[in-house]
């Protein structure tokens, strides 16, 4: 008969440990259980679809309506593309800093044609002239601060508030 420590019970073993987590950067996946955030993600996108479809139908016969709601469908998708795009290359890397140029400018550029055209919109379904003229007035506001923050000010985009270069603070300040 076998001692009963010699038989081939399962033993419990410390599990192992987890890997790092990564950050998104081009040419990597996303993290695996990330699939809240593509249901909300899906969950969006329908829902913008579905009110894209609506307002063509309900547009069908008026042509200027039927562009606004087809511009402004583009623009924000457009706009969406440029943003991802922006999140992916990374603020480090000094390769990379050309292309990030390019798609802060893109980023720029789609935004503004987006609030000139909400607010072309907006302004003509204004009953007076000095509401118009406020509406214009607050979407320059918008877009001037908009610039202020996305390329005037010292280090928009490169650098963290104390001065110091992002690869320079460690993950626990990041936070």
């Amino acid at each position: 008969m076998e001692p009963a420590a010699a038989t081939s019970y399962p033993v419990a073993r410390d599990a192992p440990p987890r890997p790092a987590p990564h950050t998104a950067q081009l040419g990597q996946g996303r993290p695996r259980g990330d699939w809240g955030r593509w249901a909300l993600l899906a969950v969006v996108l329908l829902l913008l679809a579905g009110s894209f479809a609506w307002g063509v139908y309900r547009s069908r016969h008026r042509p200027r309506n039927l562009a606004f709601i087809i511009v402004t469908y583009y623009l924000v998708a457009l706009l969406y593309c440029c943003l991802a795009k922006l999140n992916l290359l990374r603020r480090d890397d000094p390769a990379a800093a050309p292309e990030r140029w390019r798609v802060r400018m893109a980023v720029w550029g789609v935004s503004v044609a987006l609030a000139n055209t909400i607010a072309g919109r907006v302004a003509d379904a204004m009953p007076n002239a000095g509401l118009k003229i406020a509406v214009w007035v607050l979407t320059c506001v918008g877009i001037g601060a908009g610039f202020y923050f996305f390329f005037v000010r010292e280090g928009a985009g490169r650098r963290t508030t104390d001065g110091r270069a992002l690869h320079e603070v460690s993950p626990e300040q990041r936070v």
